[in-house]
Protein backbone atom coordinates (compact mmCIF):
# COMPACT_ATOMS: atom_id res chain seq x y z
CA UNK A 1 0.00 0.00 0.00
CA UNK A 2 1.10 3.32 -1.17
CA UNK A 3 1.36 6.66 0.92
CA UNK A 4 2.28 7.16 4.20
CA UNK A 5 3.41 3.92 5.97
CA UNK A 6 2.70 3.94 10.00
CA UNK A 7 6.32 3.51 11.95
CA UNK A 8 7.48 0.01 11.59
CA UNK A 9 9.27 0.58 15.45
CA UNK A 10 6.54 1.03 17.58
CA UNK A 11 7.90 2.82 20.92
CA UNK A 12 6.15 3.10 24.17
CA UNK A 13 5.16 6.36 23.35
CA UNK A 14 4.24 6.35 20.07
CA UNK A 15 1.66 7.14 17.43
CA UNK A 16 0.02 3.78 19.35
CA UNK A 17 -0.80 4.09 22.66
CA UNK A 18 1.01 6.18 24.58
CA UNK A 19 1.83 10.48 25.36
CA UNK A 20 4.18 12.25 23.04
CA UNK A 21 5.22 14.22 25.49
CA UNK A 22 7.45 11.43 26.87
CA UNK A 23 8.43 9.69 23.63
CA UNK A 24 11.78 9.27 22.14
CA UNK A 25 12.46 10.68 18.68
CA UNK A 26 11.09 7.46 16.48
CA UNK A 27 12.11 6.28 13.37
CA UNK A 28 9.14 8.34 11.30
CA UNK A 29 10.11 11.94 11.88
CA UNK A 30 6.56 12.85 12.34
CA UNK A 31 4.06 10.77 15.92
CA UNK A 32 0.74 11.40 15.28
CA UNK A 33 -2.43 9.81 17.52
CA UNK A 34 -5.07 10.58 20.01
CA UNK A 35 -8.42 10.06 20.49
CA UNK A 36 -10.21 11.37 16.85
CA UNK A 37 -7.23 9.66 15.23
CA UNK A 38 -6.06 6.06 13.75
CA UNK A 39 -9.85 4.97 13.91
CA UNK A 40 -9.03 2.23 10.69
CA UNK A 41 -7.03 0.35 13.08
CA UNK A 42 -7.35 -1.23 16.63
CA UNK A 43 -5.30 0.34 18.79
CA UNK A 44 -3.86 -1.02 22.17
CA UNK A 45 -6.58 0.61 24.00
CA UNK A 46 -9.43 -1.49 22.30
CA UNK A 47 -7.29 -4.89 23.07
CA UNK A 48 -7.56 -3.68 26.58
CA UNK A 49 -11.31 -3.21 26.81
CA UNK A 50 -12.35 -6.05 25.14
CA UNK A 51 -10.12 -8.13 27.47
CA UNK A 52 -12.28 -6.85 30.37
CA UNK A 53 -14.50 -8.89 32.63
CA UNK A 54 -17.03 -8.02 35.01
CA UNK A 55 -17.79 -10.62 37.38
CA UNK A 56 -20.66 -8.32 38.56
CA UNK A 57 -23.02 -9.40 35.69
CA UNK A 58 -24.23 -12.29 35.39
CA UNK A 59 -27.28 -13.58 38.36
CA UNK A 60 -28.86 -11.04 40.25
CA UNK A 61 -27.64 -12.66 43.21
CA UNK A 62 -24.10 -12.89 42.02
CA UNK A 63 -24.45 -9.05 40.88
CA UNK A 64 -25.48 -8.59 44.88
CA UNK A 65 -22.62 -9.85 45.82
CA UNK A 66 -20.13 -8.32 43.48
CA UNK A 67 -19.66 -11.39 41.81
CA UNK A 68 -17.30 -13.12 44.94
CA UNK A 69 -18.22 -16.56 43.88
CA UNK A 70 -15.06 -18.15 43.29
CA UNK A 71 -15.88 -20.55 46.30
CA UNK A 72 -19.44 -20.24 46.74
CA UNK A 73 -21.63 -22.22 43.96
CA UNK A 74 -25.41 -23.48 43.23
CA UNK A 75 -25.28 -20.44 40.85
CA UNK A 76 -25.25 -20.02 36.66
CA UNK A 77 -22.77 -17.07 37.43
CA UNK A 78 -20.58 -20.03 38.51
CA UNK A 79 -20.25 -21.33 35.28
CA UNK A 80 -18.15 -18.50 34.21
CA UNK A 81 -16.44 -17.78 37.71
CA UNK A 82 -14.88 -21.01 38.82
CA UNK A 83 -17.08 -24.29 37.64
CA UNK A 84 -16.43 -26.14 40.41
CA UNK A 85 -19.97 -24.56 41.91
CA UNK A 86 -21.78 -26.30 39.34
CA UNK A 87 -21.10 -29.38 41.52
CA UNK A 88 -22.66 -27.79 44.88
CA UNK A 89 -26.38 -28.13 42.46
CA UNK A 90 -28.58 -30.54 44.30
CA UNK A 91 -31.75 -29.99 41.62
CA UNK A 92 -32.24 -29.28 38.02
CA UNK A 93 -32.50 -25.04 37.51
CA UNK A 94 -33.70 -22.77 34.52
CA UNK A 95 -33.14 -19.14 35.06
CA UNK A 96 -33.18 -15.86 32.96
CA UNK A 97 -32.11 -12.54 34.19
CA UNK A 98 -32.75 -9.76 32.12
CA UNK A 99 -30.83 -6.66 32.88
CA UNK A 100 -31.02 -2.34 32.61
CA UNK A 101 -27.90 -0.53 32.78
CA UNK A 102 -27.90 3.34 32.78
CA UNK A 103 -24.08 5.08 31.95
CA UNK A 104 -23.46 8.93 32.99
CA UNK A 105 -19.89 9.92 32.00
CA UNK A 106 -18.17 12.82 33.94
CA UNK A 107 -15.97 14.51 31.68
CA UNK A 108 -13.03 17.27 32.56
CA UNK A 109 -14.73 19.89 30.28
CA UNK A 110 -18.37 21.24 29.56
CA UNK A 111 -21.07 18.82 28.61
CA UNK A 112 -21.65 19.43 24.98
CA UNK A 113 -24.16 16.78 23.91
CA UNK A 114 -25.57 13.70 25.98
CA UNK A 115 -23.78 12.16 28.03
CA UNK A 116 -25.84 9.13 29.11
CA UNK A 117 -26.27 5.49 27.91
CA UNK A 118 -29.19 3.24 28.66
CA UNK A 119 -30.08 -0.01 27.68
CA UNK A 120 -31.66 -3.14 28.03
CA UNK A 121 -29.87 -6.38 28.16
CA UNK A 122 -29.89 -10.15 28.87
CA UNK A 123 -27.58 -10.57 31.44
CA UNK A 124 -27.93 -14.08 31.95
CA UNK A 125 -29.67 -17.19 31.22
CA UNK A 126 -29.53 -21.24 30.90
CA UNK A 127 -29.59 -24.33 32.97
CA UNK A 128 -28.16 -26.98 34.82
CA UNK A 129 -29.14 -30.89 34.69
CA UNK A 130 -28.41 -33.46 37.05
CA UNK A 131 -26.28 -36.27 35.10
CA UNK A 132 -25.83 -38.70 38.20
CA UNK A 133 -26.70 -38.80 41.46
CA UNK A 134 -24.91 -41.49 44.08
CA UNK A 135 -23.84 -42.81 47.61
CA UNK A 136 -20.25 -44.10 46.70
CA UNK A 137 -17.19 -41.32 46.19
CA UNK A 138 -18.60 -39.40 43.46
CA UNK A 139 -21.93 -37.62 44.97
CA UNK A 140 -23.46 -36.22 41.95
CA UNK A 141 -22.18 -34.69 38.26
CA UNK A 142 -24.10 -31.72 36.89
CA UNK A 143 -24.05 -30.38 33.72
CA UNK A 144 -24.67 -26.69 32.41
CA UNK A 145 -24.84 -24.64 29.55
CA UNK A 146 -25.78 -20.67 29.95
CA UNK A 147 -24.97 -17.38 28.80
CA UNK A 148 -23.24 -15.00 31.30
CA UNK A 149 -22.75 -11.23 30.37
CA UNK A 150 -19.24 -10.28 30.82
CA UNK A 151 -18.86 -6.86 30.33
CA UNK A 152 -21.20 -3.94 29.04
CA UNK A 153 -19.62 -1.73 26.30
CA UNK A 154 -23.13 0.68 26.09
CA UNK A 155 -21.51 4.45 27.08
CA UNK A 156 -21.60 8.13 25.46
CA UNK A 157 -19.77 11.34 26.23
CA UNK A 158 -19.69 14.14 25.30
CA UNK A 159 -17.92 17.78 25.51
CA UNK A 160 -16.35 20.85 24.48
CA UNK A 161 -13.69 23.36 25.37
CA UNK A 162 -13.37 27.06 24.06
CA UNK A 163 -10.23 29.25 23.72
CA UNK A 164 -7.85 26.71 22.16
CA UNK A 165 -5.43 28.29 19.11
CA UNK A 166 -4.44 24.69 17.87
CA UNK A 167 -6.79 22.93 15.09
CA UNK A 168 -7.08 19.16 13.74
CA UNK A 169 -5.71 20.68 10.66
CA UNK A 170 -2.54 21.57 11.82
CA UNK A 171 -2.15 18.10 12.25
CA UNK A 172 -3.49 17.13 8.74
CA UNK A 173 -0.99 19.54 7.46
CA UNK A 174 1.73 17.51 8.93
CA UNK A 175 0.60 14.05 8.08
CA UNK A 176 0.36 14.65 4.47
CA UNK A 177 3.36 17.11 3.88
CA UNK A 178 5.53 13.94 5.79
CA UNK A 179 3.72 11.29 3.30
CA UNK A 180 4.96 14.09 1.04
CA UNK A 181 1.89 13.69 -0.69
CA UNK A 182 0.74 16.80 -3.77
CA UNK A 183 -2.40 17.91 -3.67
CA UNK A 184 -2.55 16.90 -7.51
CA UNK A 185 -2.52 13.07 -6.11
CA UNK A 186 -5.28 13.65 -4.62
CA UNK A 187 -7.34 15.54 -6.56
CA UNK A 188 -10.60 14.57 -8.60
CA UNK A 189 -10.18 11.07 -10.23
CA UNK A 190 -5.73 11.28 -9.07
CA UNK A 191 -7.52 10.35 -5.57
CA UNK A 192 -7.69 6.15 -5.49
CA UNK A 193 -8.24 5.91 -1.82
CA UNK A 194 -7.28 2.47 -1.55
CA UNK A 195 -4.09 3.31 -2.52
CA UNK A 196 -3.58 6.21 0.36
CA UNK A 197 -3.16 4.45 3.82
CA UNK A 198 -6.40 4.58 5.53
CA UNK A 199 -4.70 6.55 8.62
CA UNK A 200 -4.80 9.54 6.13
CA UNK A 201 -8.50 9.15 4.80
CA UNK A 202 -9.56 12.32 7.85
CA UNK A 203 -6.46 14.07 6.71
CA UNK A 204 -7.51 13.65 2.72
CA UNK A 205 -11.06 14.70 3.53
CA UNK A 206 -9.89 17.93 5.41
CA UNK A 207 -8.27 18.86 1.77
CA UNK A 208 -11.21 17.95 0.01
CA UNK A 209 -13.58 19.93 2.11
CA UNK A 210 -10.75 22.82 2.11
CA UNK A 211 -9.51 22.71 5.38
CA UNK A 212 -5.81 22.26 4.71
CA UNK A 213 -3.98 23.00 1.11
CA UNK A 214 -0.82 22.73 -0.95
CA UNK A 215 0.66 25.68 -1.19
CA UNK A 216 3.70 24.36 -3.28
CA UNK A 217 4.83 25.29 -6.20
CA UNK A 218 4.35 21.86 -8.94
CA UNK A 219 7.50 21.10 -9.13
CA UNK A 220 8.41 21.53 -5.14
CA UNK A 221 7.79 19.51 -2.22
CA UNK A 222 4.08 19.33 -0.58
CA UNK A 223 3.91 22.21 1.58
CA UNK A 224 0.56 22.17 3.06
CA UNK A 225 -0.70 24.36 5.63
CA UNK A 226 -4.24 25.16 7.17
CA UNK A 227 -4.70 27.88 4.80
CA UNK A 228 -8.51 28.81 5.36
CA UNK A 229 -7.87 29.02 8.80
CA UNK A 230 -4.79 31.26 8.85
CA UNK A 231 -1.49 30.80 10.96
CA UNK A 232 -1.57 33.81 13.17
CA UNK A 233 -3.91 32.18 16.02
CA UNK A 234 -2.99 34.51 19.06
CA UNK A 235 -6.57 36.12 17.50
CA UNK A 236 -8.69 33.42 16.84
CA UNK A 237 -10.98 31.37 19.24
CA UNK A 238 -10.85 27.76 18.62
CA UNK A 239 -13.46 26.17 19.66
CA UNK A 240 -13.10 22.04 20.41
CA UNK A 241 -16.13 19.71 20.65
CA UNK A 242 -15.99 15.96 21.39
CA UNK A 243 -17.97 13.07 21.12
CA UNK A 244 -17.61 9.05 22.03
CA UNK A 245 -20.94 6.63 21.69
CA UNK A 246 -20.19 2.91 22.47
CA UNK A 247 -22.92 0.14 21.78
CA UNK A 248 -22.07 -3.92 22.66
CA UNK A 249 -20.96 -6.27 25.09
CA UNK A 250 -18.69 -9.14 26.04
CA UNK A 251 -20.52 -11.96 26.54
CA UNK A 252 -19.93 -16.08 26.71
CA UNK A 253 -21.95 -18.77 26.74
CA UNK A 254 -20.76 -21.67 28.74
CA UNK A 255 -20.35 -25.21 28.68
CA UNK A 256 -19.48 -26.74 32.28
CA UNK A 257 -19.26 -30.18 34.20
CA UNK A 258 -19.35 -29.98 37.88
CA UNK A 259 -18.60 -32.98 40.06
CA UNK A 260 -19.22 -33.43 43.69
CA UNK A 261 -17.05 -36.07 45.88
CA UNK A 262 -18.39 -36.75 49.35
CA UNK A 263 -19.70 -33.21 49.54
CA UNK A 264 -16.17 -32.39 50.67
CA UNK A 265 -14.21 -31.71 47.16
CA UNK A 266 -15.53 -30.42 44.07
CA UNK A 267 -14.43 -29.92 40.59
CA UNK A 268 -15.27 -28.25 37.63
CA UNK A 269 -14.20 -27.58 33.96
CA UNK A 270 -15.83 -25.31 31.31
CA UNK A 271 -15.67 -24.66 27.62
CA UNK A 272 -16.28 -21.00 27.28
CA UNK A 273 -16.64 -19.51 23.88
CA UNK A 274 -17.40 -15.73 23.85
CA UNK A 275 -19.18 -13.48 21.44
CA UNK A 276 -17.70 -9.22 21.41
CA UNK A 277 -20.02 -6.95 19.16
CA UNK A 278 -19.14 -3.10 19.65
CA UNK A 279 -20.51 -0.19 17.74
CA UNK A 280 -18.63 3.03 18.02
CA UNK A 281 -19.07 7.03 16.66
CA UNK A 282 -16.78 9.12 17.25
CA UNK A 283 -17.65 13.04 16.70
CA UNK A 284 -14.95 15.73 16.68
CA UNK A 285 -16.07 19.40 15.73
CA UNK A 286 -14.28 22.90 15.50
CA UNK A 287 -15.70 26.21 15.28
CA UNK A 288 -14.04 29.69 14.81
CA UNK A 289 -14.10 33.19 16.21
CA UNK A 290 -12.27 35.97 14.56
CA UNK A 291 -11.22 39.69 15.93
CA UNK A 292 -14.16 42.09 15.25
CA UNK A 293 -17.53 40.46 15.73
CA UNK A 294 -21.02 41.85 14.70
CA UNK A 295 -24.44 41.12 14.31
CA UNK A 296 -23.94 40.25 10.55
CA UNK A 297 -21.11 38.21 11.44
CA UNK A 298 -20.65 37.02 14.61
CA UNK A 299 -17.78 34.93 13.93
CA UNK A 300 -15.90 37.94 12.81
CA UNK A 301 -13.59 38.69 10.13
CA UNK A 302 -10.16 37.13 8.96
CA UNK A 303 -9.17 39.92 6.92
CA UNK A 304 -6.01 38.37 5.85
CA UNK A 305 -7.87 35.12 4.67
CA UNK A 306 -10.03 35.32 1.23
CA UNK A 307 -11.77 32.25 2.32
CA UNK A 308 -12.53 31.71 5.94
CA UNK A 309 -13.12 28.63 8.17
CA UNK A 310 -16.47 29.27 10.38
CA UNK A 311 -16.55 25.28 11.84
CA UNK A 312 -16.13 21.99 11.13
CA UNK A 313 -17.23 18.66 12.05
CA UNK A 314 -15.94 15.16 11.14
CA UNK A 315 -18.01 11.84 11.92
CA UNK A 316 -16.07 8.62 11.90
CA UNK A 317 -17.51 4.73 13.29
CA UNK A 318 -15.73 1.68 13.38
CA UNK A 319 -18.04 -2.20 14.14
CA UNK A 320 -16.19 -5.09 16.03
CA UNK A 321 -17.18 -8.74 15.78
CA UNK A 322 -14.98 -11.53 17.36
CA UNK A 323 -15.73 -14.92 18.75
CA UNK A 324 -13.46 -16.49 21.26
CA UNK A 325 -12.67 -19.63 23.09
CA UNK A 326 -11.19 -20.58 26.58
CA UNK A 327 -10.79 -23.29 28.96
CA UNK A 328 -11.87 -22.77 32.74
CA UNK A 329 -10.87 -25.35 35.72
CA UNK A 330 -11.89 -25.10 38.95
CA UNK A 331 -11.20 -27.06 42.66
CA UNK A 332 -13.26 -25.85 46.01
CA UNK A 333 -12.89 -27.90 48.86
CA UNK A 334 -14.78 -27.64 51.97
CA UNK A 335 -12.49 -28.61 55.36
CA UNK A 336 -15.00 -28.26 57.77
CA UNK A 337 -18.91 -27.58 56.97
CA UNK A 338 -19.05 -24.07 57.34
CA UNK A 339 -15.72 -23.50 55.28
CA UNK A 340 -15.13 -23.36 51.64
CA UNK A 341 -11.93 -22.94 49.90
CA UNK A 342 -11.96 -22.46 46.23
CA UNK A 343 -9.55 -21.78 43.37
CA UNK A 344 -9.93 -21.11 39.33
CA UNK A 345 -7.88 -20.88 36.39
CA UNK A 346 -8.93 -19.29 32.91
CA UNK A 347 -6.34 -19.75 30.24
CA UNK A 348 -6.65 -17.08 27.52
CA UNK A 349 -9.38 -16.59 25.34
CA UNK A 350 -8.20 -16.55 21.73
CA UNK A 351 -10.27 -14.43 19.37
CA UNK A 352 -10.73 -13.78 15.98
CA UNK A 353 -11.96 -10.16 14.87
CA UNK A 354 -13.39 -8.91 12.27
CA UNK A 355 -12.77 -4.72 12.15
CA UNK A 356 -14.97 -2.69 9.57
CA UNK A 357 -14.06 1.27 10.00
CA UNK A 358 -17.35 2.76 8.07
CA UNK A 359 -15.14 5.28 7.20
CA UNK A 360 -15.36 9.23 8.00
CA UNK A 361 -16.97 12.20 6.52
CA UNK A 362 -16.28 16.12 6.79
CA UNK A 363 -18.11 18.94 6.60
CA UNK A 364 -16.71 21.89 6.32
CA UNK A 365 -18.26 25.92 6.21
CA UNK A 366 -16.81 29.22 5.26
CA UNK A 367 -17.64 32.10 4.08
CA UNK A 368 -15.53 34.10 1.51
CA UNK A 369 -13.94 37.74 2.12
CA UNK A 370 -16.58 40.31 1.75
CA UNK A 371 -14.15 42.40 -0.60
CA UNK A 372 -13.68 39.20 -2.56
CA UNK A 373 -16.04 37.91 -5.43
CA UNK A 374 -14.85 34.65 -7.06
CA UNK A 375 -15.10 35.04 -10.88
CA UNK A 376 -17.38 32.44 -12.82
CA UNK A 377 -15.92 28.89 -12.52
CA UNK A 378 -13.63 29.60 -9.48
CA UNK A 379 -13.96 27.22 -6.89
CA UNK A 380 -15.34 27.72 -4.08
CA UNK A 381 -18.70 29.36 -5.33
CA UNK A 382 -20.86 30.90 -1.81
CA UNK A 383 -24.42 30.77 -2.15
CA UNK A 384 -26.16 34.01 -1.79
CA UNK A 385 -25.46 34.95 1.66
CA UNK A 386 -21.28 34.72 0.65
CA UNK A 387 -21.37 30.84 2.71
CA UNK A 388 -20.06 27.45 1.51
CA UNK A 389 -20.43 24.10 2.47
CA UNK A 390 -17.59 21.79 1.22
CA UNK A 391 -18.83 18.28 2.53
CA UNK A 392 -17.00 14.85 1.53
CA UNK A 393 -16.27 11.09 3.07
CA UNK A 394 -14.19 8.64 2.70
CA UNK A 395 -15.32 4.80 1.67
CA UNK A 396 -16.08 1.75 4.26
CA UNK A 397 -12.42 -0.34 5.00
CA UNK A 398 -13.12 -4.08 5.97
CA UNK A 399 -10.70 -6.47 7.74
CA UNK A 400 -10.68 -9.68 9.22
CA UNK A 401 -7.48 -10.35 9.40
CA UNK A 402 -7.26 -9.60 13.31
CA UNK A 403 -6.62 -12.68 15.95
CA UNK A 404 -5.29 -11.68 19.53
CA UNK A 405 -5.61 -13.38 22.92
CA UNK A 406 -6.74 -11.83 26.28
CA UNK A 407 -4.82 -11.80 30.00
CA UNK A 408 -4.94 -15.33 31.93
CA UNK A 409 -6.70 -14.93 35.24
CA UNK A 410 -6.29 -16.99 38.41
CA UNK A 411 -9.02 -16.60 41.12
CA UNK A 412 -8.93 -17.62 45.02
CA UNK A 413 -11.60 -17.26 47.16
CA UNK A 414 -12.98 -18.35 50.39
CA UNK A 415 -16.59 -18.05 51.99
CA UNK A 416 -17.43 -18.91 55.78
CA UNK A 417 -21.64 -19.91 56.71
CA UNK A 418 -22.57 -19.24 59.96
CA UNK A 419 -25.15 -22.00 60.45
CA UNK A 420 -27.36 -22.11 57.11
CA UNK A 421 -28.52 -18.02 57.67
CA UNK A 422 -25.40 -15.99 57.11
CA UNK A 423 -22.31 -16.36 54.62
CA UNK A 424 -19.48 -13.93 53.67
CA UNK A 425 -17.14 -14.91 50.46
CA UNK A 426 -13.77 -12.62 49.78
CA UNK A 427 -12.43 -12.96 46.19
CA UNK A 428 -9.04 -12.56 44.78
CA UNK A 429 -8.69 -12.38 41.36
CA UNK A 430 -5.24 -11.60 39.34
CA UNK A 431 -5.40 -11.05 35.44
CA UNK A 432 -1.87 -10.74 33.69
CA UNK A 433 -2.60 -7.95 30.90
CA UNK A 434 0.72 -7.54 29.74
CA UNK A 435 0.49 -10.95 28.73
CA UNK A 436 -2.07 -9.63 25.89
CA UNK A 437 -0.93 -10.87 22.77
CA UNK A 438 -1.36 -9.66 19.41
CA UNK A 439 -1.37 -12.59 16.80
CA UNK A 440 -2.67 -11.48 13.18
CA UNK A 441 -3.31 -7.79 12.00
CA UNK A 442 -4.03 -6.67 8.29
CA UNK A 443 -1.37 -5.67 6.16
CA UNK A 444 -1.79 -1.46 6.93
CA UNK A 445 -1.75 -2.00 10.69
CA UNK A 446 1.21 -2.23 12.96
CA UNK A 447 3.08 -6.15 13.07
CA UNK A 448 2.16 -7.96 16.12
CA UNK A 449 5.46 -7.67 17.80
CA UNK A 450 5.20 -4.01 17.88
CA UNK A 451 2.30 -4.17 19.82
CA UNK A 452 2.92 -7.39 22.17
CA UNK A 453 6.37 -5.11 23.04
CA UNK A 454 4.29 -2.60 24.44
CA UNK A 455 1.80 -4.54 26.40
CA UNK A 456 4.93 -6.17 27.74
CA UNK A 457 6.33 -2.83 28.27
CA UNK A 458 3.58 -0.74 29.38
CA UNK A 459 1.05 -2.84 31.16
CA UNK A 460 1.28 -5.05 34.27
CA UNK A 461 -1.17 -7.35 36.37
CA UNK A 462 -4.18 -6.01 37.85
CA UNK A 463 -5.31 -7.32 41.25
CA UNK A 464 -8.89 -7.07 42.20
CA UNK A 465 -10.86 -7.95 45.42
CA UNK A 466 -14.55 -8.94 45.97
CA UNK A 467 -16.21 -8.77 48.78
CA UNK A 468 -20.04 -10.67 49.16
CA UNK A 469 -22.60 -11.10 52.23
CA UNK A 470 -25.64 -12.74 52.44
CA UNK A 471 -28.28 -13.09 55.47
CA UNK A 472 -31.53 -14.99 55.45
CA UNK A 473 -33.72 -13.04 57.94
CA UNK A 474 -36.55 -15.46 56.86
CA UNK A 475 -35.92 -18.83 55.36
CA UNK A 476 -37.91 -17.44 52.31
CA UNK A 477 -36.12 -13.95 52.10
CA UNK A 478 -32.01 -13.46 51.61
CA UNK A 479 -30.76 -9.79 51.73
CA UNK A 480 -27.51 -9.28 50.12
CA UNK A 481 -24.26 -6.90 49.23
CA UNK A 482 -20.89 -6.82 47.95
CA UNK A 483 -18.40 -4.43 47.55
CA UNK A 484 -15.47 -4.95 44.54
CA UNK A 485 -12.27 -2.81 43.36
CA UNK A 486 -9.80 -3.65 40.46
CA UNK A 487 -7.05 -1.76 40.25
CA UNK A 488 -5.24 -0.64 37.59
CA UNK A 489 -3.44 -2.85 34.57
CA UNK A 490 -0.92 0.19 33.56
CA UNK A 491 2.33 0.23 34.16
CA UNK A 492 2.18 3.59 34.22
CA UNK A 493 -0.81 4.75 36.21
CA UNK A 494 -0.72 8.69 35.78
CA UNK A 495 0.44 9.22 32.68
CA UNK A 496 -1.59 10.50 29.65
CA UNK A 497 -2.36 8.15 26.86
CA UNK A 498 -3.80 8.94 23.01
CA UNK A 499 -7.14 7.13 24.21
CA UNK A 500 -9.24 6.70 27.66
CA UNK A 501 -8.03 3.52 30.03
CA UNK A 502 -9.42 2.49 33.01
CA UNK A 503 -6.90 3.00 36.04
CA UNK A 504 -9.38 2.60 39.11
CA UNK A 505 -13.02 0.38 39.18
CA UNK A 506 -14.99 0.36 42.59
CA UNK A 507 -18.33 -1.72 42.37
CA UNK A 508 -21.21 -1.79 44.96
CA UNK A 509 -23.96 -3.86 45.10
CA UNK A 510 -27.35 -4.95 47.08
CA UNK A 511 -29.86 -7.23 46.30
CA UNK A 512 -32.98 -9.39 47.75
CA UNK A 513 -33.96 -13.04 47.18
CA UNK A 514 -37.45 -14.91 47.85
CA UNK A 515 -38.61 -18.25 47.64
CA UNK A 516 -41.79 -17.89 46.11
CA UNK A 517 -42.90 -21.52 46.22
CA UNK A 518 -40.45 -24.33 46.64
CA UNK A 519 -39.01 -24.49 42.87
CA UNK A 520 -39.52 -20.84 41.76
CA UNK A 521 -37.07 -18.02 43.37
CA UNK A 522 -37.08 -14.33 42.50
CA UNK A 523 -33.68 -12.16 42.95
CA UNK A 524 -33.46 -8.41 42.36
CA UNK A 525 -30.28 -6.66 42.59
CA UNK A 526 -28.93 -3.75 42.08
CA UNK A 527 -25.28 -2.66 41.04
CA UNK A 528 -23.40 1.10 41.08
CA UNK A 529 -20.21 0.85 38.88
CA UNK A 530 -17.82 3.97 39.13
CA UNK A 531 -15.13 3.56 36.56
CA UNK A 532 -11.95 6.53 36.50
CA UNK A 533 -9.81 6.62 33.32
CA UNK A 534 -6.58 8.00 32.32
CA UNK A 535 -6.02 11.56 30.68
CA UNK A 536 -6.05 11.70 26.78
CA UNK A 537 -5.44 14.02 23.95
CA UNK A 538 -8.30 14.27 21.35
CA UNK A 539 -5.38 14.76 18.64
CA UNK A 540 -1.46 15.43 18.45
CA UNK A 541 1.18 15.59 16.06
CA UNK A 542 4.65 15.70 16.99
CA UNK A 543 7.27 16.54 14.41
CA UNK A 544 10.69 15.41 15.41
CA UNK A 545 14.02 17.46 14.32
CA UNK A 546 17.02 16.30 15.62
CA UNK A 547 16.71 16.76 19.33
CA UNK A 548 13.52 19.41 19.08
CA UNK A 549 10.45 18.56 18.57
CA UNK A 550 7.68 20.31 17.44
CA UNK A 551 4.30 19.79 19.14
CA UNK A 552 0.50 20.11 18.39
CA UNK A 553 -2.01 18.95 20.18
CA UNK A 554 -5.38 19.43 21.63
CA UNK A 555 -5.74 20.12 25.51
CA UNK A 556 -5.59 16.59 27.67
CA UNK A 557 -9.18 15.58 29.10
CA UNK A 558 -10.22 13.32 31.08
CA UNK A 559 -13.72 11.01 31.43
CA UNK A 560 -14.99 8.62 34.08
CA UNK A 561 -18.12 7.14 34.00
CA UNK A 562 -20.71 5.68 36.30
CA UNK A 563 -22.97 2.93 35.62
CA UNK A 564 -25.85 1.83 37.11
CA UNK A 565 -27.69 -1.65 36.48
CA UNK A 566 -30.75 -3.06 37.96
CA UNK A 567 -31.07 -7.04 37.36
CA UNK A 568 -33.86 -9.68 37.79
CA UNK A 569 -33.77 -13.91 38.05
CA UNK A 570 -36.22 -15.78 37.45
CA UNK A 571 -35.31 -19.06 38.39
CA UNK A 572 -37.13 -22.56 38.55
CA UNK A 573 -36.23 -25.46 40.09
CA UNK A 574 -37.03 -28.96 39.66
Amino acid sequence: MKGFVKAAGLLLAGALFAAPAAAQSPQSPLVTGGLMANKDILMPSNFAELSQTQFNFGTARSMAMAGAFTSLGADLSSMAINPAGLGMYRHNEISITPLVTMTRAQNSAEAWNSNASNRFALSSFGFVFNLYEGTGRTTSVNFGFGYNRLADLNYRSSFRSTGNMGSIADMYALQLGQAKIKAYDITGDNLDWFNQSPELWPAILGYKAGMVDDLSAPKEDPLWNPSWIGSDRNNIDIGHYAGVESRGSVGEYDLSLGANFGNKLYVGVTLGIQAIHQELQYTYAEDYYYPGGTTERPEGVASDLRFQQLWSKLNQATVTDGAGVNLKLGLTYRPIPALRIGVAFHTPTYYSLETRYQGASLGVAVCNDPDYNPGPGEYPQPDGNGYINCPGESPVLSSKSWAFTTPARLLFGASYSFGGRAVISVDYERAWFNGIRVKETPSFAYAPADYNALFRNSFKGSNTLRVGAEFKPLPILALRAGFGYSGSWLAGEDADYSSPLAREIIYYGAGVGINLSRTVTLDVAYSYQKTKQNAYWLYYADLYTGSNVEQNSSALYKTDYARHAVALTLAFRF
